[in-house]
C-alpha cells in the first residue's frame, strides 16, 4: 500500500467521523425524547390512580372537598418549587392538609414520572 493510498484512507475516515457522531447523538435523542414519553404516559396513569381524586382531572385542585382545599397543581405557586420539594410533598406529604404520604406505595420512578406529569399540567 502506497503512503498516497493510506492518506487517502485516512482523509476518508476523517470525513466520515462527523457523521458517524451525527447518527449515533440523533438515535440517542431519539431514544431520550422515547423514554420521556413513555414515563410522561406512566406519570399520566399514576397520576390518575394516586393524586385525580384530590386534585381534579386536570388538576386544578377542586375535585374534593376538603379544608384546606388540595393544592392547584397548575398555579404559579406549586409550580415555582423545585422537583425536589416537589417529590418531597409527594413522598412525605402534606402537614394540616388532607395530602398524605406516598412514600410506602410509589417508586422513585413513579414519583418522578408523577413530577414529570404534574409539570406538563401547567403548560
Amino acid at each position: 500500500m502506497s503512503a498516497r493510498s493510506i492518506m487517502m484512507a485516512v482523509v476518508v475516515a476523517l470525513l466520515c467521523l462527523p457523521l458517524g457522531y451525527a447518527t449515533s447523538r440523533g438515535e440517542s435523542s431519539n431514544a431520550k425524547a422515547l423514554r420521556e414519553h413513555y414515563d410522561l404516559q406512566d406519570g399520566k396513569r399514576l397520576y390518575e390512580q394516586y393524586c385525580r381524586f384530590c386534585h381534579g382531572e386536570q388538576g386544578k385542585g377542586k375535585a374534593y372537598d376538603v379544608t384546606p382545599p388540595p393544592a392547584d397543581l397548575t398555579s404559579a405557586a406549586v409550580q415555582q418549587k423545585s422537583d425536589a420539594e416537589l417529590t418531597q410533598t409527594i413522598h412525605e406529604g402534606e402537614r394540616g392538609t388532607a395530602m398524605g404520604s406516598w412514600k410506602w406505595e410509589l417508586s422513585e420512578k413513579d414519583k418522578q414520572n408523577i413530577l414529570l406529569y404534574i409539570r406538563r399540567l401547567a403548560r
